[in-house]
């Protein structure tokens, strides 16, 4: 009866980022929690005696606390946490950690925290808490307090990513900081919130490929989606092709897959839901369309699964619940090896492929004016009797590879910057003497990074396809931006270089120049077919708004 009582009278913080730690905890496991005094951490340790799941040790001094949990994580073997509030008393818990870390029977060290204004602001007990513990805790977060959905899923992010590495193989500890605004003492909160918790396989684990293979074997509509990945492991994930539904782009394929065009078409279907699969699995990086991106995130009711070989929680679709511990290409292998297609999954694999032959044809069929688009496109038939190594640079130049590649593409997608594309290929030019290293830039890419034709080694197995329409043109792509005034003069970068043969001359560069169709095929011809001792660039002059315009007709003819 006392019991029944206590569970109608519990009432939790206000706090949304407490609750959510709170349910985290008890969701992952966390049995002992030992608690210090203080009034910032209050609305914590008020949570933690509250719901039932959880024993509280209390301690005075943290130094001791801090070791006091880890003799009850060394005699229990399961994950024990140590509680304080603001200011030095987290400081106090540091050789704990670090003694813990050491041992590999790793602590979770929470701390309460003053909100962030009030750092150097003379207010008591302030000080910069995140990261604190420095390198003797392996993971440190700081938890946002919610005010969104966004909001909400980070901070559920963050405790997942902070618990997952506790869990890890070497046990370390982790510090999860909780900055708690004022008012501290309202507790109004019924029930903690269903929290998404995240698990983990280990793919060195002895029964790792059979738990790998199980998620996929307990879907009907299982789908793998690849991120940028090198060009070997590409190749090998292109054999999943045969047993699964894959969505790729050419920084991880060797097929022309027309991905973001797929997803454009089912934006507008009326059976979409029919497409939408059960079960995620996601390998690799970056992916270039932010339509699959929100494909993913509108998928809220499929399992989603991501393999990541740092350990760290890269929730590209906000629904991941399972992360396997891994390499992209033992997970391929796996996968390939032993996944064996139903009926049901063989029959979802065929609607996408019937879906992309559909989008295919009405991707052959439009013929682009003389354009960004015409010269890339033209570019690549050229790339299909000759095997090079190809480069685009980021922004424009690899949106259009995304339409007319077939082939393996590189591209600095780790952080999607302007910067070092141009340099990127003179280094693999560098490094592949005697085989061509092609580069498709646009202008703006270019010219930031022109120095790297500096590179006196530089031969003429470098080549560049340079698209030039005085500006960053990818702005014009994004809606809403051609309400300011400050679009093309500003955000867009329009300049008057409407020539770079002077820099080609200064660096002993082949220039070539295409103003329309017909100089483009000629300079094509020479570009990718011409011997030559020294560097090749063939400049393609357009106009931007034909440019925008041929782009934005080309999405609005798909219609099935």
């Amino acid at each position: 009866m006392k019991n029944e009582q206590r569970q109608i009278n519990t009432m939790y913080s206000n706090k949304e980022n407490v609750n959510i730690l709170t349910a985290l905890l008890v969701a992952h496991g966390i049995r002992d929690i030992v608690v210090c005094p203080g009034s910032r951490n209050a609305p914590l340790v008020h949570n933690f005696n509250e719901c039932g799941d959880i024993r509280c040790h209390a301690v005075t001094d943290e130094r001791s606390a801090g070791f006091i949990a880890l003799g009850l994580r060394l005699q229990q073997q399961s994950p024990v946490a140590v509680c304080v509030t603001s200011g030095s008393a987290l400081l106090n818990v540091l050789p704990a950690a670090a003694e813990a870390t050491y041992q590999h029977t790793g602590i979770i060290v929470i701390s309460a925290d003053r909100p962030g204004a009030w750092i150097d602001q003379l207010d008591g007990q302030t000080l910069p808490q995140h990261e604190a513990l420095g390198r003797f805790v392996a993971e440190s977060v700081t938890l946002p307090e919610p005010h969104d959905d966004t909001e909400r899923w980070h901070c559920n992010r963050l405790v997942n990513e902070a618990l997952l590495a506790n869990k890890q193989m070497n046990h370390p500890s982790v510090h999860i900081n909780v900055p708690i605004s004022e008012p501290l003492f309202e507790f109004a909160v019924a029930t903690l919130p269903s929290e998404r918790v995240v698990s983990s396989i280990d793919s060195k684990e002895p029964e790792a490929d059979k738990s790998i293979l199980q998620l996929l074997e307990e879907s009907t509509r299982p789908m793998i989606v690849l991120g940028q990945m090198d060009k070997y492991t590409a190749m090998m994930a292109g054999k999943l092709r045969k047993k699964l539904t894959v969505l790729s782009e050419p920084l991880s394929s060797d097929e022309h897959v027309l991905t973001d065009q797929i997803l454009y078409v089912l934006a507008s279907e009326r059976n979409a839901d029919d497409y939408k699969p059960d079960c995620v699995i996601y390998l690799g990086g970056h992916t270039v369309s932010k339509r699959l991106r929100q494909y993913l995130r509108a998928c809220s009711e499929a399992r989603h699964v991501m393999v990541t070989e740092d350990y760290r929680l890269h929730d590209v679709s906000q629904h991941t619940s399972v992360l396997i511990y891994g390499r992209d290409i033992d997970v391929i292998k796996t996968i390939a090896e032993g996944y064996t297609e139903t009926e049901a999954s063989k029959a979802y694999r065929r609607q996408w492929e019937m879906l992309q032959e559909k989008v295919k044809q009405q991707h052959y069929a439009y013929e682009p004016e003389y354009s960004q688009m015409l010269a890339v496109r033209e570019f690549e038939k050229h790339m299909q009797e000759e095997k090079a190594h190809i480069y685009y640079a980021n922004s424009m130049s690899v949106r259009l590879a995304c339409i007319y590649a077939d082939h393996y593409c590189y591209c600095n997608r780790g952080l999607n910057g302007i910067e070092g594309s141009l340099s990127v290929a003179v280094g693999a030019s560098l490094a592949r003497k005697e085989e061509k290293v092609y580069c498709v830039i646009g202008d703006l890419s270019f010219l930031y990074d022109q120095n790297a034709l500096w590179q006196q080694q530089t031969g003429g197995n470098l080549r560049i396809l340079l698209l030039n329409n005085s500006q960053g043109g990818i702005f014009r792509n994004l809606r809403g931006l051609d309400k300011s005034t400050a679009r093309d003069t500003l955000v867009s970068a329009r300049h008057n270089v409407d020539s770079v043969e002077g820099t080609c001359r200064q660096y002993g560069v082949t220039y070539l120049r295409a103003t329309d169709a017909e100089t483009l095929a000629e300079g094509l011809q020479k570009l990718c077919g011409k011997e030559s001792r020294c560097p090749v660039l063939l400049e393609v002059k357009t106009d931007v708004d034909k440019d925008e315009q041929v782009f934005k007709s080309y999405y609005h003819k798909f219609r099935i």
